[in-house]
C-alpha cells in the first residue's frame, strides 16, 4: 500500500475576491487518469497557507509503484463556478526512497499542456433544448387565484451526448446529467437524468422544468449549471 502524507502548502495564489483561496489537493497515479486513481483532500477555507495532515492511500505493490508517477495538483474550490487551478507537480516514484517518511517541500508549477484535468480541453458535446414559458395574461393578473404575477417556467430537454471522455478502466463511461439553477444548490433544486452505463454516446431524451422563476431573477442572478 502506498500512503501519501499531504502535510501543508504555503504561499498559494489568491483566487477569490477576499484575497484568499479555498484550496484542496488532488492526486493521480499516472498513467491512470481515471476516477479510480483520483484522491482528494478536504477543502481549507479562506487561506493561502493550508494545513491538511491527511493521508491519501493507494493499493499497489512495490513493483507497480516504481512504474508510477505521482501527479499532484492544487485547486481553489468555488461554490458557484469552476474550480480554479493553483499549481501542480509530477514526481516519478522511482526517484524516491519510499522507505523514508520524511516530508519534503515541492515547488508548484504552471499547468502542463497535458494536464487536462478540469482544464479547457475537449470533453465531448451535450445536446439539450431550453424553452421559457411566459405567464399568461390571466396568470399575470392573478386570475384563478394562482397569483402567478411574472413567474415563468424554464423547461429543459436533455437529448444526448457524444464523444465523452473514457472515465472507467474498461474504456467507457457511466454518463449522467445533473442540473442546478444557481445559486440554488439544494437537493430539492437538483435535476438529473438516469445513468446510462458503458457508453460514450448516451441518449437520454428526458425533460425537466424549473417553475415559478421570475424574469428579473433569470436576467440578473440565475445561472443554469449543467
Amino acid at each position: 500500500q502506498l500512503m501519501i502524507h499531504v502535510n501543508r502548502a504555503k504561499g498559494l495564489a489568491a483566487a477569490d475576491k477576499n484575497g484568499f483561496s479555498d484550496p484542496y489537493i488532488k492526486t493521480y497515479l499516472l498513467p491512470d487518469k481515471t476516477k479510480h486513481s483520483k484522491r482528494k483532500t478536504g477543502i481549507k477555507r479562506k487561506t493561502l497557507d493550508p494545513v491538511y495532515n491527511e493521508v491519501l492511500k493507494y493499493k499497489a505493490t512495490q513493483h507497480d509503484v516504481s512504474k508510477k508517477t505521482l501527479w499532484l495538483s492544487v485547486w481553489d474550490w468555488d461554490r458557484f463556478g469552476r474550480n480554479q487551478f493553483l499549481g501542480e507537480f509530477r514526481l516519478p516514484l522511482s526517484s524516491l526512497d519510499l522507505s523514508d517518511p520524511t516530508p519534503h517541500w515541492y515547488t508548484l508549477q504552471d499547468k502542463d499542456s497535458s494536464s487536462d484535468e478540469e482544464g479547457d480541453v475537449y470533453r465531448g458535446e451535450l445536446r439539450l433544448g431550453l424553452m421559457l414559458v411566459l405567464p399568461t395574461a390571466e396568470e399575470k393578473t392573478g386570475g384563478g387565484g394562482g397569483g402567478g404575477g411574472d413567474k415563468c417556467t424554464l423547461r429543459m430537454a436533455i437529448k444526448q451526448a457524444r464523444q465523452l471522455p473514457q472515465m472507467d478502466s474498461n474504456g467507457l463511461t457511466d454518463g449522467v446529467v445533473k442540473c442546478h439553477l444557481l445559486p440554488d444548490r439544494s437537493t430539492k433544486g437538483k435535476k438529473k437524468t438516469h445513468v446510462i452505463k458503458n457508453n460514450l454516446n448516451p441518449v437520454w431524451e428526458e425533460k425537466f422544468g424549473y417553475e415559478k422563476v421570475s424574469l428579473e431573477e433569470l436576467s440578473r442572478e440565475r445561472v443554469l449549471e449543467v
